[in-house]
């Protein structure tokens, strides 16, 4: 088999990359680990960043606390001032978005970290449509598998790549895939793209590099850090490894990924295994939950807040569903019911008509937690949260009878991987490029410290395009 470029992961980088390389005139080939493509881009929030102007650069440069130079975040501002654009281009349109609900954790319509100089560009779009005709990542995905299939790019589903090909000048010219049990070669004339992912699901990797212990996982479980171990063998250098953007969810025995968990109503709280009140629970950037659970206590030698648990009453029971199947792997296998009293009968919620009670359900010291909640609600009737500083607008009381769940760190997405500079070529540790190999993504992200929301897809649109037309561009080696 030999084509001018191979991409290697089929979500919306991979799209944007071998749509890029093949208006350029490549004749692309498209690898998917899985039987069909989408990975977390068809089950994610779906919103995509355009920013207002340039001055965003600097927000960023600021989030990223020196953990991605400049000029790389600087291509990625300028390309991303175009992502509207490119998607008219590409035969569809975007919408603002729009939060239709109050939700804790909250998806805010603007900046994640709004005191920051530059806060005011940042926008979130998804493609324009209602919710009739989809979640906006269904919308996505939508239109983005349309123009593989438009221009009748090749793809190889449930075919994974399981290595690169150097030749004797350490060039990049093939990979070797894996379909129905049998090793193909595949030939690429001018370059490879990786664009498959981070390792959400590869349980050494998590455990070596994330900073809380165990994380869950809310995404597609075909991310196990392929991409970066078939990168490391032929030299490239790694960044950006303990990054994850992480929300809360809870996990069923039944599934093997987790729901994401949010309340519709500010009646609950969150306590650790002890029964211990420890947070503002309305005040998480929601991509940056594990920054409140990783609290390690080294005289008991664990995360006391891994799991926690949510303490929430009646009125927030019958207030709507926990998980709403807005975004996760889970969204299409499940419907979580309205009242969450399907929930509860599974076990999955329990209750209790005292604290108490429900304490001794959730083997928590009954005493602890109806301390707790007493000190909880003294707050909330004086309208000032002097232990953690949740707004008065967020404080309620909570009343009998008493509902508990247990959540976990859930990753929506990991961001290290193969080092990369601003033309999308990644890098060994002498910070050289590797001939003919370029990633984006997921795969060794941009987002090495602090990470706005919108903006994983809107990178993978970005360097996608850069990759597919640095690629496509290289002239064919012989």
């Amino acid at each position: 088999m030999e084509y001018d470029v191979v991409v290697v992961g089929w979500g919306s980088a991979g799209t944007a990359a071998a749509v890029t390389a093949h208006d350029q005139g490549a004749r692309v080939l498209i690898l998917e680990k899985m039987a069909k493509g989408g990975g977390n881009s068809s089950i994610c929030g779906g919103n995509i960043i355009v920013p207002k102007g340039k001055e965003f650069l600097e927000y960023l440069d600021t989030l990223s606390f020196k953990t991605t130079d400049r000029e790389i975040l600087e291509a990625f501002v300028n390309e991303a001032l175009q992502n509207g654009d490119w998607i008219r281009q590409m035969g569809a349109d975007i919408q603002v978005f729009r939060p239709l609900e109050v939700a804790y954790p909250t998806m805010i319509a603007g900046a994640g970290f709004p005191h920051v100089k530059g806060a005011e560009n940042v926008v979130k779009y998804n493609i324009k449509g209602t919710p009739e005709e989809g979640k906006p990542s269904q919308r996505l995905w939508k239109f983005l598998s349309g123009l593989v299939a438009k221009r009748g790019i090749q793809v190889l589903t449930s075919t994974p790549a399981r290595e690169l090909v150097p030749n004797e000048r350490g060039e990049i010219v093939g990979v070797i895939a894996e379909r129905e049990g049998k090793a193909i070669a595949i030939k690429a004339r001018r370059g490879v793209i990786l664009t498959c992912g981070g390792y959400e699901n590869d349980p050494w990797l998590k455990w070596d590099y994330l900073p809380v212990k165990p994380l869950s996982f809310l995404g597609t479980p075909a991310n196990t850090g392929d991409g970066i171990r078939m990168a490391q063998k032929i030299g490239a250098d790694l960044w950006h490894m303990t990054r994850l953007a992480c929300l809360i969810g809870f996990k069923a025995p039944e599934f093997e990924a987790s729901f994401w968990v949010a309340f519709l109503s500010e009646g609950f709280f969150f306590v650790d295994k002890y029964g211990r009140r420890f947070v503002n629970e309305a005040g998480i950037e929601i991509h940056e939950y594990y920054r409140e659970l990783s609290h390690f206590d080294m005289e008991k030698m664990e995360y006391p807040r891994v799991p926690l648990w949510a303490i929430f009453d009646e009125q927030t029971r019958k207030r709507g569903p926990l998980s709403r199947g807005t975004a996760g792997y889970n969204r299409d296998l499940y419907n979580w019911s309205l009242d969450n009293s399907a929930e509860i009968a599974k076990g999955w919620i329990q209750q209790g008509k005292t604290v108490g009670e429900l304490a001794s359900k959730i083997s928590v010291d009954p005493k602890v937690l109806e301390k707790t909640l007493a000190r909880y609600n003294q707050l909330c009737k004086s309208g000032k949260d002097e232990d953690f500083g949740r707004p008065r607008e967020d404080l309620r009381p909570l009343e009998a009878p008493f509902y508990a769940i247990q959540l976990w760190p859930s990753l929506i997405n990991t961001q290290g991987g193969p080092r990369r500079d601003k033309e999308a070529r990644i890098l060994d540790p002498d910070g050289k490029p590797i001939p003919r190999l370029y990633a984006a993504g997921e795969l060794g992200s941009i987002w090495g410290f602090l990470y706005q929301g919108a903006c994983n897809i809107g990178e993978a649109l970005v360097f996608g395009r850069i990759a597919g037309k640095n690629a496509a561009a290289e002239k064919p080696w012989s």
